[in-house]
This record gives structure tokens, sequence and C-alpha cells, in this order.
């Protein structure tokens, strides 16, 4: 009896070890999945910047980190996109996970 509840335990440990990446795809589809204000209307250019942080070669996670950061920055510039800070707090934070997973 005690097995049938070590045996789904193990397997959860071990799926969470898998060893998966986050890709650009991940960045891009967690960024249009992120429920945003009325207000905000630039959600695919927004989409699209974090995208292009994960195409580019870094030398570091801490440069890869910078230029997610940096797309948040660029916007405090734009004032018709403030209604969308939400929504680059969150995806700098799935960025900044791309940057974790490849580079070291």
């Amino acid at each position: 009896m005690k097995k049938m509840f070590i045996i789904p335990a193990v397997l959860t440990l071990l799926a969470g070890c898998s060893g998966h990446t986050t890709s650009m795809q991940d960045v891009r589809s967690y960024c249009r999945s992120v429920t945003t204000e009325v207000e905000c209307d630039g959600q695919d250019s927004i989409c699209a910047e974090y995208s292009e942080v994960t195409l580019r070669s870094y030398a570091s996670v801490k440069e890869c980190r910078q230029s997610c950061e940096q797309v948040r920055q660029n916007s405090a510039k734009q004032f018709s996109l403030q209604t969308c800070q939400a929504l680059y707090q969150a995806v700098e934070g799935k960025c900044n996970e791309f940057c974790d997973d490849n580079y070291k």
C-alpha cells in the first residue's frame, strides 16, 4: 500500500527535474497568455520586443538579464505604454528565466 503513494511522489519529483530550458517560444507564449488591462493595447509589440531579446547571443547571464530589463526601461519613455507595466513586469520575469536557463 505504501508503494502506491511513493511511486507517484517519486515520479512527480522526477518530472520537475526534466531539464527543459526556457526557449524563445516559451517566453513568447507566456507573454501572449498574460491577461492585461483593457488600456494596454501594445501586447503584441511588447511580446515581439521580448522575443527579440531571446534571439540574440550574450556573453553572460548578466548581459542577457540587462537586455530583458532594457525592454521595460525603454517602455517608460513611451507614455502610451504606462498602462502595460504589469505585463512588462510579468514577462521580464520569464525573460530572466530564459537567461538563467540558457546562460551560466
